[in-house]
């Protein structure tokens, strides 16, 4: 009578209500299935994250079964089906917050609460929840249904779809705007299969001959046991990377941009082929360049992505503009005086991609270090740059690569001041 006159006067809409009447079987299963497992994961912490969901996701199967809903009566009616969404949204939201930082690997940020406990915890179960979506789906769906959700979503995006605008005219000042459209058009159908086509990575490796094709692969073969230091671009679906050099038995260490959101970062490296081959992952940071100098010491290969902007770069052009431009990539090479592979990636058709090595280069070398690493970056400036003249519509058009935020923000608060003035 309690337990019915309590629940008659509070509802609890986020959980499902508790059941009155449990057997002594219900509450072994319960603590065996649900209380055991959950234990292990969040007490250790020493799991991976999906196998925190895996557990979270099968605990609460059991618990539904053997709890919620009699054996006889299992079935899925409209009040079932509420009860099971509510609860699996909370179990995975419970374990978004509970999953530790990795204080290693990035220094440990200070976050507001709102951040810290709504934010980012139901950006974390999105995101997962829509990489659940697209790993359930057959790769050629997940792909065509990302770059679905790119092209309806892609029209909804004011700011990124000016952003993208203001880059074509400096890049692309003589292209007609019909011309420029279509690009948009093909930069946010490419970016939803980008963001789709993770899920499938490790299953495009083993069928690789399925989806992609190589060109002057071998060259990994030449370098290996030697320190060189290999880029790519935001071009094309880049974590496939990862498959080249796990075919060839190739180590190599990624720099990569470390996300504010640390729920979210084992997406981002699932999105450089985490867990194909030997990859090893290195946040952008003071420690990063510590990693990166020790691993080309002892005879390792580190792969950068250098085409985004950078506060705190050195000065170079991109298509005829000046640009804030990384200097690690220079700066390493010329210290450790080691050879630079470019690697280009082209989506050739839907899943379909072709991965091409280029010829190394040496860095500039001379008794001005500085001078040297302006050149040697401004080489690849102009690589990437050719690149993206081949296919304009595969780079990531939505990067402030000139840094003209501000001055997008310039003009709207004039345009409102002219209103205001008139």
């Amino acid at each position: 009578m309690f337990f019915e006159n309590f629940f008659d006067k509070f509802s609890f809409d986020i959980l499902p209500t508790l059941p009155i009447d449990v057997s002594f079987k219900g509450i072994i299963l319960l603590f065996l299935f649900v209380f055991l497992p959950s234990y292990i994961v969040y007490a250790k912490q020493s799991l991976q994250r999906k196998i925190i969901y895996l557990f979270d996701v099968l605990d609460f199967f059991l618990f539904y079964i053997c709890i919620f809903v009699k054996i006889e009566d299992f079935h899925f009616d409209r009040g079932h089906l509420t009860v099971f969404a509510k609860t699996l949204y909370v179990l995975l939201l419970i374990g978004a917050v509970l999953d530790a930082e990795d204080k290693k690997s990035y220094p440990y940020r200070k976050k507001s609460f709102f951040k810290k406990y709504i934010q980012h915890p139901l950006e974390s179960f999105f995101s997962h929840f829509l990489y659940l979506i697209f790993k359930i789906l057959p790769v050629e769906w997940a792909s065509s249904l990302g770059g679905f959700l790119g092209r309806v979503l892609g029209h909804t995006q004011k700011w990124y779809n000016k952003l993208m605008d203001a880059n074509l005219n400096i890049a692309f000042p003589r292209k007609k705007a019909l011309e420029k459209e279509r690009i948009k058009k093909e930069v946010w159908n490419m970016m939803g299969r980008y963001v789709s086509e993770p899920a499938h990575f490790k299953y495009m490796y083993r069928n690789y001959k399925k989806y992609l094709t190589f060109e002057n692969d071998e060259i990994l073969e030449k370098l290996k046991g030697k320190p060189f230091i290999a880029f790519i671009a935001h071009y094309g679906s880049v974590g496939l990377i990862s498959i080249p050099f796990a075919l060839r038995h190739a180590d190599c260490s990624i720099i990569y941009k470390y996300p504010s959101n640390n729920l979210t970062n084992n997406l981002v490296i699932k999105s450089f082929g985490n867990g194909i081959g030997n990859l090893k992952f290195i946040p952008n940071t003071s420690n990063g360049t510590k990693d990166a100098m020790r691993i080309l010491s002892s005879g390792g290969a580190i792969l950068a992505v250098p085409d985004q902007k950078f506060q705190t770069g050195i000065n170079t052009k991109f298509f005829g503009a000046k640009v804030k431009s990384p200097v690690g990539v220079a700066k390493l090479a010329c210290h450790f005086n080691c050879p630079i592979l470019p690697v280009q990636l082209v989506r050739e058709k839907g899943v379909k991609h072709k991965i091409i090595f280029h010829d190394t280069f040496m860095p500039y070398k001379s008794k001005n270090k500085e001078d040297d690493a302006v050149k040697t970056t401004q080489r690849v400036n102009d690589i990437i740059e050719g690149w993206i003249k081949e296919n304009p519509s595969q780079w990531f058009w939505v990067h402030d690569r000139w840094n003209i935020k501000a001055l997008l923000k310039k003009k709207g608060v004039k345009k409102n001041a002219t209103k205001n003035n008139k």
